[in-house]
């Protein structure tokens, strides 16, 4: 059986990988144990390998092993020490094709080189995209922000009582929001929500919906686009739940 020598220098060196991975028996084991003492070459070589063996990802899916798979394995490798010149594996139920046995040890090799490959990569990529956030935030946060108009929300219905809110629209760079600031509304039951809608002709979007503090406070933002500039009015709504497209409930503030 062929095996792949690590450090040329030392005829054990080949044996490394299968004790790091505890192929070994027990005597075997004490004797490479014994080896490293006295093999620095050797130390060296299987630090590097304990180090990149240990930077593979932990969390592999577990794939079931065909059945038999243990006892046509074994049966090959006594195969091939009976006749050395015979070192091919036939195919195995649930593979198309297994690999030389010599083979094993590169394999091992190219899997570790492609998951250190695989890390390095991840961890510049979320470099990349860090950086990216950071200077948008640095940006952001050197425009100023202009309030640009300020809108009363109030109540036509006696019921309603003290609720009352208003809309400030304002402007950051580039964008625009609308922050939504309301008082003295009634707690929601089960599945009730508050939604805010724009108005423009008749027609109206969802803002998004909140619930309100023990004291009847609540507050929500909404990022305008193009579209949502032209609103004529703001009206909000007790729905009952949190899924309206377009008003169910009663109305209870508005512009």
């Amino acid at each position: 059986m062929n095996k792949m020598n690590l450090n040329p220098s030392c005829s054990l060196s080949s044996d490394l990988v299968s004790y790091l991975t505890g192929d070994f028996s027990e005597s075997e084991m004490n004797k490479m144990e014994k080896h490293l003492l006295d093999c620095p070459s050797c130390s060296m070589e299987l630090k590097e390998l304990q180090e990149a063996w240990l930077m593979i990802p932990n969390k592999i899916e577990q794939v079931d092993v065909p059945f038999g798979l243990k006892e046509e394995v074994m049966n090959a490798i006594f195969q091939s020490e009976n006749h050395p010149q015979e070192t091919i594996i036939g195919p195995i139920k649930g593979f198309e094709e297994v690999p030389r046995i010599s083979y094993l040890r590169p394999v091992i090799s190219f899997v570790v080189a492609a998951a250190l490959l695989l890390t390095f990569g991840v961890l510049i990529w979320n470099n990349i995209l860090l950086r990216g956030e950071v200077a948008q935030l640095k940006n952001q946060s050197q425009s100023p922000i202009k309030v640009s108009k300020v809108f009363t929300l109030k109540s036509d219905n006696p019921s309603h009582g003290s609720a009352e809110g208003s809309a400030l629209l304002y402007q950051q760079g580039d964008k625009q929001e609308l922050a939504f600031q309301l008082h003295g509304l009634a707690e929601t039951k089960g599945s009730e929500t508050y939604q805010v809608w724009l108005i423009h002709n008749g027609t109206r979007k969802s803002c998004g919906v909140f619930q309100v503090d023990k004291h009847g406070n609540g507050f929500l933002t909404y990022e305008l686009d193009e579209k949502d500039m032209s609103f004529d009015a703001i009206g909000v709504s007790l729905e009952p739940d949190s899924n309206s497209t377009q008003p169910r409930g009663k109305n209870i503030l508005g512009t």
